[in-house]
């Protein structure tokens, strides 16, 4: 559960850091993965990774994630995330999306999107009866250090209620400023913050390479994304993320249940109280 101090905050900026999430061994296994699936060489949109695009030639993305290596899976409902999950979208949310980012120097800016206005289906934010009520959700995790100045993730801290669209030349990045942060992390960090929230990437710069794991979670009853298939293509059926290329012993019963389709009525917790 948010601590008092944690909320106020999240609802402040529209951000979070939990610092020391993943455990030494936890980094070394995901980084070990990701250095045998090679993404840098995969054609984007073929192979294993068929949601995969790049930003130039120093940016690649790759996904999606929950069919990843199961060391990528066991984040999907990680202890120390799931309070944050709760109390954000409900007890009933689920894993909408997700992707690896990998950035080398010379990395290119993304400009800012997301922002409280105009309001737009599947990204609101809210405050309403005390209770936070967030529809996409981010969850990064840091797969090595982000000194402020190295580029990476960047806000614009509150933009998340603002009444007014971020105007063209502050989207671009072309003249940041003051008003919007390089959000540092150490290696093992967590940023936590709502798609309302102005969010971009800001060019690369330091001599090793950013890489990131990105969560996006929805409450049960919505999909922002929704369908994978291997091919790219939509299915008629829905095609919701499911376990079925592993074997079914491999996925536990709350990996799959964080993974159920989008309904609303009399639908289960996603991790009931013992």
């Amino acid at each position: 559960m948010m601590t008092v101090e944690e909320r106020y905050l999240f609802d402040l900026q529209g951000y979070m850091v939990l610092e020391d999430v993943l455990k030494a061994d936890e980094l070394r296994d995901l980084n070990q993965v990701l250095d045998e699936y090679d993404l840098w060489n995969e054609s984007p949109g073929q192979g294993g990774f068929f949601d995969s695009w790049r930003n130039g030639d120093h940016q690649v993305s790759a996904g999606p994630v929950h069919r990843f290596a199961k060391p990528f899976r066991q984040l999907l409902g990680h202890t120390r995330i799931v309070p944050y999950l709760t109390d954000l979208l409900g007890k009933q949310f689920r894993f909408d999306h997700g992707h690896a980012m990998l950035m080398k120097k010379g990395g290119e800016a993304l400009a800012l999107h997301g922002g409280g206005a105009p309001k737009e289906p599947g990204i609101r934010y809210e405050v309403a009866d005390g209770q936070i009520r967030s529809e996409l959700l981010v969850v990064e995790y840091a797969l090595c250090d982000v000194a402020e100045g190295d580029g990476g993730l960047c806000v614009v801290p509150g933009s998340h209620k603002s009444n007014f669209a971020c105007p063209s030349s502050l989207a671009s990045l072309e003249k940041p400023g003051a008003w919007l942060r390089n959000v540092p992390q150490k290696a093992g960090s967590v940023v936590i913050f709502t798609e309302a929230l102005t969010h971009g990437t800001l060019p690369w710069t330091a001599d090793h390479e950013r890489r990131a794991l990105f969560y996006r979670y929805t409450p049960g009853y919505m999909a922002f994304v929704g369908r994978y298939r291997e091919d790219g293509l939509e299915a008629s059926d829905g095609g919701y993320p499911q376990p079925s290329h592993s074997e079914e012993g491999d996925w536990s019963p709350e990996e799959r249940r964080i993974l159920e389709a989008p309904y609303f009525w009399q639908r289960d917790d996603t991790f009931p109280e013992s």
